[in-house]
């Protein structure tokens, strides 16, 4: 499952992340990171059975988390299966299937959102 970790500022020096790996033992996969002097930004992938635990490690250590149902929203009526997402995405969400229709495989979603902006008909969208 993934995670949305949203760090603060203050403590920024110190590994949190580490922290909750050693803690839980649980696998953790940095999809996406966004980090700055000010604050950051990661989404993580967490084993199904461990997600709860290290949610709740990380809110021990002021991490905002958010659990992310669903990546990206696609909008079926205005994708014309051109697949223009499908050369872009770099983890491979999209395929064609073999009547040549767009498939999406949404846990590959690591949210970069290139997709997002390479869709000419903006049939795709990140969910908040």
């Amino acid at each position: 499952m993934k995670l949305l970790l949203r760090f603060p500022r203050p403590g920024h020096k110190t590994p949190r992340t580490a922290e909750v790996i050693l803690e839980t033992g649980a696998k953790i996969n940095i999809d996406k990171a966004n980090v700055d002097a000010v604050s950051g930004e990661l989404i993580v992938d967490v084993p199904s059975d461990k997600v709860d635990s290290v949610a709740e490690h990380f809110r021990e250590k002021g991490v905002e988390v958010r659990k992310l149902m669903k990546l990206i929203a696609w909008d079926e009526e205005r994708c014309i299966h051109c697949g223009a997402c499908i050369s872009i995405c770099p983890t491979g969400v999209f395929k064609f299937d073999p009547s040549w229709q767009i498939e999406l495989d949404e846990e590959k979603c690591i949210r970069c959102e290139v997709c997002v902006n390479v869709c000419p008909f903006r049939a795709l969208a990140c969910v908040d």
